[in-house]
């Protein structure tokens, strides 16, 4: 019994269902659903389950026995306590569907809607964004292994189907290497192994199973194979054939970008990627919540990139589908990973304040106590920019890179006294500066100033929060180990752990009782009747 209530349950008398099988028959959702043969289970129904199921950070099999066994859930479902539940591989096949045409982000939207037409979340106020790793469901593999692992999978899947194919291509120690995973058999572990040989002839078989395909005509089918054309894509960047035949393994300096460089057979959107001292292998998750003071703070959007793409480049696509729900913040708190100087003038655009830290000092140009491009005066009507010391550039001109640089006079810049400071260079050559276009270059010239102020500092301090956001959802629905492969579906897990959040933080706020006063530590007690209490 629940005398009083849970989180889900306060939900329910609060709003009622939040959503309806009418919002699964039009827009995103057609189709999902055939309109013949025996009605399924509600989508509206499957849908709570599975938020509940995030919330609870439960397996599929042990949802499905919540419905059956849990009076909270019934209630949260508008259920019967004779409610017997249902085959639990109907979540699975679910959110198949879900995973489909961007029917994820639907899901988002739709509660959005009912939260705004509740008056719990709203346009125009402070929102604010983060981000973190997400693991991907398989495992971590050096070069050697990802090689080693997609030929065994490619072996595996054509074995299944034609195993007269593979008969004759078998040699002495394929059962070492590829008779189970590569993980597993520790071929680099063992003693005497060498790593070279054991490439080259990892090498050597893969092309072989290649050639062969090549050249039966009746197996040219076996190209449509997933793991087959993984398969080809990692010998195209792992391995090279020279004039003479032979096959050569790259340098790690011959490699694709990591954003390119495929790493497991079984996730071709996993990769390998870095951010501080963390390493891992999967994607990137960013989280957009409200932070309006007196309603509880809600996710707003979720945003699923590749783990070697920069956040700088979510910043854009995250206020559009901000703009596309009604709820534009007026004000988009952000670290600094985030702002750019054309996503700071999008932002203005758009009527969104985007308060995130700016670097002052780019270039070869920049360290401690020098000029930057903002110390320079730039007068847009007469195409000049005016230096620190006075001096006025001699040409205005825009670049490839779609930037206009001022070029100044050696007669200027040489004498000048405050050379030091303004450029490097040993050899009398003049100061050159780039600033963005002029509607870019004012937007960030104006983020730069407000940078400094203490309204700007308060204002700033309330990113913190996010922080805790995203330790909730690694917490409880476990935010950073994907249960899934493959980025459309690690997207729709997040865009549910986010609808879970939501739960969570609606039944806080509509729970009546209040949370006890946290009972302060004895020194603290002594630090404050003695008046040296900090602030």
């Amino acid at each position: 019994m629940h005398p009083r209530g849970t989180d889900e349950m306060r939900v329910r008398d609060a709003l009622g269902p939040l959503f309806t099988d009418e919002d699964f028959t039009s827009g995103e959702f057609e189709g999902m659903y055939s309109s013949l043969g025996q009605p399924g289970l509600s989508p509206a129904f499957l849908l709570v389950v599975t938020i509940l199921q995030f919330r609870h950070n439960l397996a599929d099999r042990e949802a499905a026995q919540a419905v059956a066994d849990r009076i909270s859930w019934k209630y949260a479902l508008g259920l019967g306590l004779d409610h017997a539940g249902f085959d639990f591989s109907a979540l699975s096949e679910f959110r198949s569907r879900l995973a489909q045409e961007g029917r994820a982000d639907r899901l988002l939207s739709l509660m959005l809607e009912r939260l705004k037409e509740a008056g719990l979340v709203k346009a125009g106020g402070r929102q604010r964004t983060d981000s973190t790793h997400v693991i991907a469901c398989v495992r971590r593999l050096n070069r050697i292994e990802s090689l080693g692992e997609g030929l065994r999978a490619a072996l595996e899947e054509i074995a299944r189907t034609s195993p007269g194919f593979i008969v004759p291509l078998l040699r002495p120690g394929w059962d070492e290497r590829y008779g189970r995973k590569v993980e597993t058999s520790r071929l680099l572990r063992r003693k005497n192994a060498s790593a070279d040989r054991l490439v080259e002839q990892i090498g050597v078989d893969g092309l072989s199973l290649l050639d062969a395909i090549d050249a039966d005509p009746t197996a040219a089918w076996m190209n449509q194979l997933p793991q087959v054309t993984f398969l080809r894509t990692l010998w195209d960047q792992h391995f090279q054939r020279t004039a003479a035949g032979y096959l050569r393994y790259k340098d790690v300096k011959e490699l694709p970008p990591a954003s390119e460089r495929l790493h497991s057979p079984y996730d071709r959107d996993a990769r390998y990627s870095t951010k501080g001292e963390t390493e891992w292998v999967g994607s990137k998750a960013h989280l957009s919540e409200s932070c309006d003071e007196g309603l509880p703070h809600l996710v707003t959007d979720v945003h699923t990139t590749g783990a070697t793409e920069p956040d700088v480049t979510a910043t854009t696509a995250i206020q559009d589908r901000l703009i596309a729900r009604g709820l534009a913040p007026g004000e988009h708190l952000m670290d600094a990973g985030y702002p750019s100087a054309e996503a700071i003038a999008a932002s203005d655009q758009r009527g969104i304040t985007l308060i995130a830290p700016i670097i002052v000092s780019t270039g070869r140009n920049a360290r401690a106590g020098t000029f930057t491009p903002a110390d320079f005066t730039v007068d847009w009507q007469a195409g000049t920019a005016r230096c620190p010391a006075g001096a006025l550039s001699r040409s205005m001109k825009r670049d490839d890179r779609g930037l206009i640089r001022f070029a100044f006079s050696r007669h200027d810049c040489v004498p000048c006294p405050v050379r030091d400071q303004c450029t490097r260079s040993k050899n009398g050559a003049a100061r050159n500066i780039a600033v963005h276009p002029q509607p870019v270059h004012e937007a960030r010239t104006r983020a730069l100033q407000a940078q400094g102020t203490d309204e700007w500092l308060a204002t700033y301090n309330a990113r913190a929060g996010i922080e805790g956001t995203i330790s909730q959802a690694v917490r409880g629905p476990g935010l950073r180990h994907s249960r899934y492969r493959g980025l459309p579906k690690v997207h729709l897990q997040n865009v549910l752990t986010g609808l879970a959040l939501n739960l969570t933080r609606l039944g806080a706020y509509f729970n009546p009782s209040t949370n006890p006063t946290t009972r302060p530590s004895k020194v603290r007690e002594l630090c404050t009747a003695h008046g040296l209490a900090a602030a």
